[in-house]
Order: structure tokens, then C-alpha cells, then sequence
């Protein structure tokens, strides 16, 4: 669905529903922002909404993310690759702020 480079993704877990607006002006890349919203859906309380806010520190946002980092490190190295000397590299792909490095290095 495309909006607005000011409109966030957003997920509905009370629809299973997550609408991904492909002009929003974010760093963070897309199958990041999937992932995230995903597990909102998956975990979700039925009467919330959920926009994209990845660096919001209540509990809903940092399962999303830590859920998100996981499914991505699972795409993105080998079972031989040592994941914590490509941490940078993995983190500039998927667009993940320096910020987030602590919640990255926890679940990658």
C-alpha cells in the first residue's frame, strides 16, 4: 500500500493484517521492517495496533526487533560463519542503526 514518506508500516494482529508502505523514508530495510511487523502480528495483542518503531523501548518493539535480527541472521550467514566478526556488515545491510547493537549482538 503506498503512502506518504511520513506513513509507517503498520501491523494488525486483530486482522492478521500487515500493510507495508514502500515509500516510507526509513534506513531500516525492508525485509528488517517485514520481520518486525510479523512478529507483531504473531504476538500481538488483538486490540492494538502496532506502527513501525524500532527504536521505541517498550516490550512490543523490542521483541519485534529481537525476533527480526533473528530471522535475518538466519538468512544472512552460514552455520561456518562466525557471526559476531560480520556484526557491522550484517547490521549496514539490513540498515540497523549503531544504536541497536547490544539488541543485535544479543540475538544474532
Amino acid at each position: 500500500m503506498n503512502g506518504s514518506i511520513y506513513d509507517p508500516d503498520v501491523a494488525l494482529p486483530s486482522d492478521n493484517l500487515i500493510i507495508v508502505n514502500p515509500n516510507f523514508k526509513t534506513k531500516f530495510s525492508l525485509p528488517f521492517r517485514k520481520f518486525h511487523e510479523l512478529q507483531h502480528i504473531l504476538n500481538g495483542e488483538q486490540h492494538k495496533t502496532y506502527a513501525f518503531s524500532p527504536l521505541a523501548k517498550n516490550d512490543a518493539e523490542i521483541s519485534a526487533n529481537s525476533y527480526a535480527f533473528k530471522m535475518l541472521a538466519d538468512f544472512y550467514f552460514d552455520e561456518n560463519t562466525d557471526r559476531y566478526s560480520k556484526l557491522y556488515d550484517f547490521m549496514a545491510y539490513f540498515g540497523i542503526p549503531m544504536s541497536l547493537e547490544s539488541a543485535v549482538r544479543k540475538n544474532v
